[in-house]
């Protein structure tokens, strides 16, 4: 996801709220998908998914349904944006990297970002952190502007 000329003339197509799972320790997912009509083939619709929240069993089924419809309406490549993770069981990890590598066998690309030490540790853990395409800061990848989060609308 290069920063260029071309990444300038992106526009915020979509941006929608979901919630993952609720309760004391819920998850939510931003999904922003910018088109960039532009750039070369295979980076021109681009999705950062911001990743908030702890990650359980539900929330983990939910994410990899929202990265299957993803990829079902064309989109490229996903900015997996994980700075606001808090904690995710690591015995689903694995099931949730599967989830990211079907992405990518679909598409162009799938990039993770954002891991905390604590996170990268439970992907070690789970035995499945080498199988990850991590980058350390999603600014670095996808200079696009972000679209101001409203606080009370949610997607259901």
């Amino acid at each position: 996801m290069p920063r260029d000329a071309e990444s300038r003339d992106a526009r915020l197509a979509l941006a929608l709220n979901l919630e993952l799972s609720y309760g004391r320790h819920g998850a939510s997912a931003r999904v922003e998908l910018q088109e960039r009509p532009h750039a070369a083939p295979g980076a021109r619709r681009i999705a950062r998914v911001t990743v908030r929240g702890w990650i359980d069993a539900a929330a983990e089924r939910r994410l990899e349904q929202a990265l299957d419809d993803l990829a079902a309406r064309g989109v490229d490549q996903v900015l997996l944006d994980c700075a606001e993770l808090r904690h995710i069981d690591y015995r689903i990890a694995p099931g949730l990297v599967s989830a990211l590598e079907r992405f990518e066998a679909r598409t162009a690309g799938i990039v993770v970002c954002g891991l905390s030490r604590h996170l990268r540790d439970l992907f070690r853990l789970a035995g499945c952190e080498p199988r990850l395409r991590c980058w350390p800061s999603s600014s670095e990848l996808f200079d696009a502007p972000r679209a101001s989060e409203p606080s009370s609308e949610r997607a259901s």
